[in-house]
């Protein structure tokens, strides 16, 4: 690699020896110590490599071996100094194109915010324009410190805040609070969300209206958003009448009940399978405007089976007329009609994955699962399994709903 080095740096020629001897003149050269290399031969030439201080040494070996030299290659430092000095504007354009982009570099040009969820962009660009950060401002200016402390004194909604400087790019990174969820504590009941049979029942706030093992119905009030009325007496011992309006809250509990779904799926013993057998015929209409035109029409052998395939293309407006022109090809392939046959195990599982996959859709990712049956139903039709699926599940079941009249 040395020597690659040191041949670019001095230049390399390419020369062709073409003579009498050229032999005589490899010899010469290497009695004269000039390094040769590269050295091949076509027909009755000679092709070798040297340095370009070498070069100028050759023509007195050249005259005693009768040879000619013509430079047919060169390459190095020195031919591209030689080129360059040619071209003094491009160097010295390339010179201040160096010096443009290394000042170009020193500056700020965009301005980004990433990490906001909820918080507008454009506030936290506009504190940190009026702390400095802006499109075209040197690197050695931008205080990101006092950036950061502003953005965090002006946005109490911002967590942490960092600003970091990457090429001609400003990255302002916020980190946002999570702010905690406000309740909702306007009065409101808890009802059911669905039927069932309730297994868990415990009242946090409210007055209970049903107990565990009760039944029941979707929309049914199973915690009233009241305040539960405290039994009063006398010193006699007797109830105490309060005639005051029940105070209104909202209802709190966990109520948990049992729920049945029930999800049906089919499948067929014997299905058809259609196979295209290469044969089509087409048909081909054209609309210009209100009109339709029947190009072509198809020739259908009625004791066989087609499958039908329709194609819609639009044509340009023909030379700006504003008519409308569209075709409609009509494709009938021929088929052949073959008949799968199912077992009645393979058929049954199929309607049961089917059934299962019906009522699972339905049931919530929460709820627990507590039972799964599968029962084959008697049909009229030979040809048809079906199949119904029973799911026992234990979930919640209480909805808040809002007291619209207090």
């Amino acid at each position: 690699m040395i020597l690659n080095l040191t041949n670019y740096m001095s230049g390399t020629v390419r020369v062709c020896v073409r003579g009498a001897m050229p032999e005589k003149f490899i010899n010469l050269c290497i009695a004269q110590h000039i390094f040769l290399w590269g050295i091949t031969k076509i027909d009755d030439d000679f092709y070798v490599s040297m340095r370009l201080t070498d070069f100028f040494r050759i023509r007195p070996i050249a005259r005693i071996s009768r040879v000619q030299i013509h430079a047919i290659s060169h390459k190095g430092l020195p031919f591209l100094l030689k080129k360059v000095k040619r071209r003094k504007m491009l160097l010295l354009g390339a010179i201040m194109c160096f010096l443009m982009l290394n000042v170009m570099a020193s500056y700020v040009w965009f301005v980004d915010v990433i990490g906001l969820k909820t918080l507008p962009s454009s506030r936290v660009k506009e504190i940190a324009y009026e702390n400095g950060l802006r499109p075209g401002i040197s690197k050695d200016s931008i205080m990101a410190k006092q950036i950061e402390k502003e953005i965090l004194v002006s946005m109490p909604e911002v967590a942490w805040v960092g600003v970091t400087l990457s090429g001609t790019r400003a990255v302002i990174e916020v980190v946002e609070k999570t702010m905690p969820k406000q309740e909702d504590k306007a009065p409101a009941n808890i009802v059911a969300l669905k039927d069932g049979v309730i297994t868990e029942y415990i009242v946090l706030a409210g007055q209970g209206t049903v107990k565990k093992g009760d039944t029941v119905k979707k929309g049914d009030i199973l915690v009233k958003g009241i305040v539960p009325e405290q039994v009063m007496t006398n010193e006699l011992g007797q109830p105490i009448i309060n005639n005051n309006v029940p105070q209104v809250i909202k209802a709190n509990g966990i109520i948990k009940a049992r729920i049945w779904y029930e999800g049906y799926g089919e499948a067929e013993l014997s299905t058809p399978v259609h196979q295209r057998t290469g044969k089509r015929e087409m048909a081909v209409l054209v609309d210009i405007g209100s009109n339709q035109l029947s190009l072509k029409r198809a020739y259908l052998d009625p004791n066989a089976s087609f499958e039908h395939e329709v194609v819609y293309k639009k044509l340009p407006f023909w030379r700006n007329s504003g008519i409308t022109v569209e075709s409609t090809i009509n494709i009938y392939h021929e088929v052949n009609t073959l008949w799968v046959e199912k077992t009645l195990e393979e058929a049954r599982d199929e309607a049961r994955s089917k059934a299962l996959a019906s009522v699972q859709s339905i049931i919530p990712e929460t709820a627990h699962v507590i039972s799964r049956n599968s029962e084959v139903l008697q049909t009229s039709e030979t040809n048809l399994v079906r199949v119904k699926v029973s799911i026992e599940t234990i979930e919640e079941i209480g909805q808040s709903v809002i007291i619209s009249n207090q």
